[in-house]
Order: structure tokens, then sequence, then C-alpha cells
């Protein structure tokens, strides 16, 4: 699995953050059929069904994040006898892991109270917990070996599966056919995995590994874990509280939230095994500088070019396309609101992991999830409803951000100047693109009656004006690069 020409770093991003891309838009297709022909209620219900799977990745117990970030160290040390043991080691004990996930869901589906779509909805997740981990597992290998072409060309299989078989599925099969796909997308998945890249032969399970992985990544799973329960409990808590209905309304809101999260997602994962190679070969303050503060400037100055556009379009999509999950818009400007914020967290945990504060950092997440909880739970009993939710999240995601920043600025001793000059570049680019959403609008609206050709107008004025911000802030912070796509290719 070893990827041994090594391209550039900018380059690596926008061809894997393509694939997202393109898996993501694909997906909108599918998105938008969903709850096209289904109602909120059934909507709701795989909204929580779903969560079930994005848990279930984290049962390795750290396994997979040990492994993740100890074989490009090894790599570089040109240790590949023990990577060879980790990967053995790491394939069965995780399988033991999830087996046991899948059986105790099998289990629920035949002993509790559910209705048949409830109950084949929890079979359905069994096979996929277990199929989630086998492509999970091939996936964490190949970022680790940086071998992100074969993990992007997946992308564009599970995009093509999920988006054909949802279309004509669901067409006839209703709920049931979102099952069967869910199911294909992930048995496509593993098939490119094993044709493009045969895992050969396995050395067997080592106690000894496990628990050295475990020890490395659990630290660094729960860290994962809390930005995943920080991410899903307003879900959880809107299902809880107000019903699947509710429930279906939001999800279009999650919906949009998880396709602008992608793209800091995918640079992350892109960075991280090369700041673990700079780990052994760079000084604490250059890894912090590259793959910390570069990064994060950046992010923060191209999430509003993600982010404009959904405040000029969407609500127009929606009334015009699901007009019976309009109550779904105003929550969805809500959370990307917060998305904004929880993108900086995404940059935050290459350099906590890479020096091992992700214990600590975890203190950090759980102590404000509470925070995400209890907003969300007054929000909803002084009547805001799932709009209190969203509001909730984001501003969790905001305290959780500076909070993080605030840890990571203390541990360390780097030039306060350089420090002062990043953060207030960072400071900038959230009042200009809130002002401009908030303001342009008006503008627009006074400007055309056609609301259309105003949300146009609306969405061209926004980008110039982040653009110029961009291009301005640029020449004074040394760090913050132009976006250049020609040099991409």
């Amino acid at each position: 699995m070893k990827n041994k020409q090594k391209e550039s770093l900018s380059k690596t991003i926008f061809k894997y953050a393509s694939s997202h891309v393109y898996w993501r838009s694909l997906g909108l297709i599918s998105a938008f059929i969903k709850p096209k022909l289904l109602s909120p209620e059934l909507y709701g219900l795989w909204s929580i069904l779903s969560i079930i799977p994005n848990f279930s990745i984290y049962n390795h117990l750290g396994s997979h994040d040990g492994m993740r970030y100890q074989i490009p160290y090894n790599e570089a040390k040109k240790d590949y006898v023990k990577n060879e043991a980790i990967k053995g080691t790491v394939f069965y004990g995780s399988l033991y892991l999830n087996a046991l996930i899948a059986a105790a869901l099998l289990l629920l589906s035949l002993a509790g109270d559910f209705d048949i779509v409830q109950r084949l909805g929890l079979m359905t997740m069994a096979v996929v917990v277990l199929l989630t981990w086998y492509s999970q597992n091939y996936t964490v290998q190949l970022k680790a070996y940086q071998n992100f072409k074969l993990i992007g060309t997946s992308n564009y299989i599970k995009a093509n599966v999920t988006c054909f078989s949802t279309v004509l599925l669901i067409y006839f099969l209703g709920i049931y056919g979102i099952y069967i796909t869910a199911i294909l997308t992930l048995l496509a998945s593993v098939w490119y995995f094993r044709v493009k890249c045969p895992m050969g032969t396995l050395t067997r399970f080592n106690y000894g590994v496990f628990k050295d992985m475990v020890k490395m990544g659990f630290p660094i799973t729960f860290f994962n874990l809390n930005n995943e329960l920080m991410k899903s409990s307003d879900r959880i808590i809107i299902g809880f509280f107000l019903g699947t209905k509710l429930l279906g309304f939001y999800a279009i809101a999650a919906m949009v939230f998880g396709f602008l999260m992608d793209i800091p997602g995918v640079a992350r994962e892109v960075v991280e095994p090369r700041l673990m190679e700079g780990v052994a070969n760079d000084s604490r303050e250059n890894n912090l500088r590259e793959y910390f503060l570069k990064p994060l400037i950046n992010t923060a100055y191209f999430m509003p070019f993600l982010i404009g556009p959904v405040y000029f379009f969407f609500p127009h999509f929606i009334h015009l396309a699901l007009p019976r999950y309009v109550e779904g818009i105003t929550p969805t400007l809500i959370i990307v609101i917060g998305g904004y914020f929880l993108s900086l967290v995404y940059v935050a945990r290459g350099i906590i992991v890479a020096n091992k504060w992700q214990s600590k950092a975890s203190l950090i997440m759980v102590s404000v999830l509470p925070l995400n909880i209890g907003l969300s739970i007054f929000f909803i009993n002084i009547g805001l409803s799932i709009n209190g939710v969203a509001l909730g999240s984001s501003i969790s995601y905001f305290v959780l951000f500076i909070s993080l920043l605030a840890y990571i600025r203390k541990q360390y001793d780097v030039s306060s100047e350089e420090w002062r000059t990043n953060l207030i570049g960072l400071c900038m680019p959230f009042p200009v693109m809130a002002l401009a959403i908030a303001l342009i609008p008006v503008l627009s609206d006074s400007l055309f009656s056609n609301q259309y050709i105003g949300a146009i107008f609306g969405c061209f004025f926004y980008f110039l004006i982040m653009f110029l911000l961009q291009k301005f802030s640029a020449k004074k912070f040394p760090l913050l690069k132009k976006i250049e796509i020609t040099k991409m290719f």
C-alpha cells in the first residue's frame, strides 16, 4: 500500500477534495430524492439509523488511529517489519469488536418492540457496521501510506452507486430501497479495494501490538468520538424531545452541514500523515507553522466561499424542490454558521495528535458537550424548536474552537508576534462574511423584484467582497495563500 511518489500537498488536497465534492454532489441528488419520496417521519427514522455506523467506526478502541499515525512514523524510520505486525493485528482486533456490535444489533432487531420498517433497519445497520469496518480498515491504511488516489477513486465509485441505486430503488421500494443502497455502496467500495490493493497475507493477532495501538490511538479516538458527539447530539436531542417528523426537517440541515464539513475534513486527512513524518524529522515550531497556523488561516478565508451560496440559494431550492421541508431552512442557515468554527476545529486535531495532547484536548471537548446539550434543551423549552437546537450547536462550536486555540497557544513557546499576526488574520473573515450575508440580501431585494435574479446578484457581490478581502489579507499575512487553481493540476 505504499505511495512512493509524493505529490505536492496542495495538489493532493485538490484531487482528493475533488473526489469528495463529486461524492457529495451526487449524494445531494440522492439526498434530494429521499425527502422528496419519503415522509418526514421516515426520513427522520433514516437520519437516526444512519447515526449508528457513524459511531461504530470508533469501535476499534483507537487501534485504527494508532495505526494511521504510527505507520507514517515507522516509514520515516524505515521500520517496515513493525508496520506489517500493526496491520495484521489491527485488522483482526477491530474485526472482533465490530462483530460484537453487529451481533448486538441483530439481537435487538429480533427481541425489541419494533415495527417491520424499524426491525429491518436495524438488521441493515448490522450488515453496514461490518462492511464499514472492512472498508474503513482499508481506508485507514491507505491514508497512512498517503495513497489518496485509490481512496479518491473509491469515492467516485461510491458516489455513482449511491446516486443511481437510490434513484431507482427508493422509487420502487421506498425506505427499503435506502437500506439496500447503503449495503450496495459499501460492497462496491470493498470490491474495488480488494481488486486494486489486495491485503495479502496478514500477520496474526498480537495482543501486545494491539495494546500499544490502543494505548496510542484511544485518546485520538476519544477526541474524535467527542467531535462526533458534538456533530450528532443535535439529531439525538431532536429525535428524543421532538420526534422523527421534526428530525426529518432538521435532517436537511444535517445534509448541508455534512457537505460543507467535507472539504476541511479532506484537507485534514491529507495533512496529518505528513505532519507525523514531520514530527520525526522537523522542529516543533516549523510543524506548528506549516501544519496548524497555515491551514488554519487558509481555512478561515476559504470557508466563506462555501457558506455564502447556501444563504443565497438554499432557501429558494427548498421552496421549489422540497416544499414539504421548508421548516428545515432556518436551522440550516443557523448551523452552517457554526460550521465555520467547526471547520477550524478540524484543523486543530493534527497538531494536537502529533504532540500527544489528545487526552487534555478531549477534556475540553467533554466540557463543551454539556454546553451543547444544555443550550439545545434550553432553546427547545423556550419554544425555538429545531432552530434552537441549531443555535445551541453553533454557539458550542464557537466555544470549542476558542478553547482549543487557547490551549494550543499555551503549549507552544513561539514568537508572540507570529501568533498575534495570525490571530489578527483569523479575526477578519468571519465578521466580514456575517455582515455581507446580513446586508447584501437587503440591497438585492431593493434592486430586483425577481428573487432569483436578486439571489444571483447577491451571491456574485458576496463573492467579490470575500475575494477582495482574501487578496488584501494575503499581502499582510504571509501564511495566507491565494487560491491558484492552475497550479493544482
